[in-house]
């Protein structure tokens, strides 16, 4: 989709504001060294200005030659300016033009708009952080640059901006029975805070969640303090992609003695690259520390991947994931199951789908299905949430 060629040019920068500068670079057709009208003939000798009262007289203002009349004019006064050139007015005369307050109101919002669009999706969070760009990243709350981690199982190499704060919820939570763990449900939530433009710091627990199985029972998933530090961004030109560095501990604060699983660290590199056919991959790769049945902790692998696309406009996407062993937070009950044999390992992989819809700057909505692909996974995962920025 071509709202996307830009990707390849991280380098670019947009327009943004004086609507003179936007004309400029569309109607700048011819030089000269002084701002005057084209169509005086003392100007193209070389003499002194002609009024701009005294311009020739030209079709009705709203024609199009009175609008090209009025162009060059600004052109050329932009193109004196950049060359350090003086430009001369005549004192209390008006623009051959004058419905130009129209024509820059109108560019500006254009110019808007088309900056505002620059930094929407998850193909431009790396252009975002270019030096030239940052201030207007920074400026305002965006729910679309880096996006919710909570939407699907990876999460993104990225970190939020200095100051800024995303709160994302799952509040509908599932997973079904497997052989070695009954039926839970969870209420996520992920704290997010942007410290500087590299780090940020985050908090995520289950929330209030429900276990089922012959004692089923309700209680409150303990607490995991969590951090993420991005390593540098996407370098296409070179294929390399984006990375970040993720670190958690998974307390026993506040858990009912149901959902406490210990205290356990788990350490992720996470990974964001661009595809062709504007596909986005994420994937992630770590180890993370679970507690068994008899109680030994254990370093397991993990991996999580995602494969995203936007499907109609940039604010809607739908993605395919999965995850080997375990997601990239401690979301999915382990496996446990005392009656097994020692030596078989208890592994959890899962695929699924979803979707993901910017509803505004502020507020996006998620929702995604999956399935267990062994024994010991659930059979069914499945979430519904929402992420706010702030």
């Amino acid at each position: 989709m071509n709202h996307r060629s830009p990707r390849n040019h991280p380098g670019r920068r947009l327009p943004r504001g004086g609507a003179a500068g936007c004309l400029a670079g569309i109607l700048l057709i011819s030089g000269c060294a002084h701002p005057l009208s084209p169509s005086d003939p003392a100007a193209a000798a070389g003499g002194t200005a002609t009024p701009a009262a005294t311009l020739p007289p030209l079709p009705h203002e709203d024609s199009f030659a009175y609008f090209r009349e009025y162009g060059r004019l600004q052109a050329r006064t932009v193109w004196c300016q950049s060359r350090g050139e003086p430009v001369q007015r005549t004192p209390g005369a008006k623009p051959a033009y004058t419905g130009y307050e129209q024509v820059h109101a109108y560019a500006q919002r254009r110019a808007e708009q088309v900056h505002d669009d620059f930094f929407k999706g998850r193909f431009n969070r790396s252009r975002a952080r270019l030096p030239e760009n940052i201030e207007q990243w920074r400026s305002q709350p965006d729910i679309a640059n880096p996006g919710p981690d909570l939407a699907n199982f990876p999460n993104s190499a990225f970190t939020l901006p200095k100051g800024r704060a995303y709160v994302e919820l799952s509040p509908f939570t599932y997973y079904s029975n497997s052989q070695d763990t009954p039926a839970q449900y969870n209420a996520e939530f992920l704290l997010r805070y942007g410290i500087n433009d590299d780090v940020e710091l985050r908090l995520f627990g289950n929330g209030v969640s429900w276990q089922g199985g012959q004692d089923s029972t309700w209680g409150f998933s303990p607490l995991a303090f969590d951090t993420k530090i991005q390593l540098w961004t996407e370098k296409p030109d070179y294929f390399l992609p984006a990375a970040g560095f993720e670190a958690y501990i998974q307390t026993q604060w506040l858990g009912s003695a149901a959902f406490n699983g210990g205290t356990q660290p788990s350490f992720t590199f996470n990974f964001d690259q661009s595809l062709p056919f504007d596909i986005d991959l994420e994937y992630n790769l770590g180890v993370t520390r679970v507690r068994d049945a008899l109680g030994n902790d254990d370093w397991e692998f993990s991996f999580q991947w995602g494969l995203q696309r936007d499907l109609f406009n940039k604010d809607f996407a739908i993605f395919v994931h999965g995850f080997y062993n375990a997601m990239t937070l401690p979301r999915l009950p382990n496996a446990q199951n005392p009656t097994a044999n020692q030596s078989e390992k208890l592994t959890q992989n899962a695929v699924g789908a979803g979707f993901l819809w910017t509803v505004n700057q502020r507020l996006a909505v998620y929702a995604q299905t999956s399935g267990g692909t062994n024994r010991h996974t659930p059979s069914i995962l499945s979430m519904v949430g929402l992420a706010l920025a702030f």
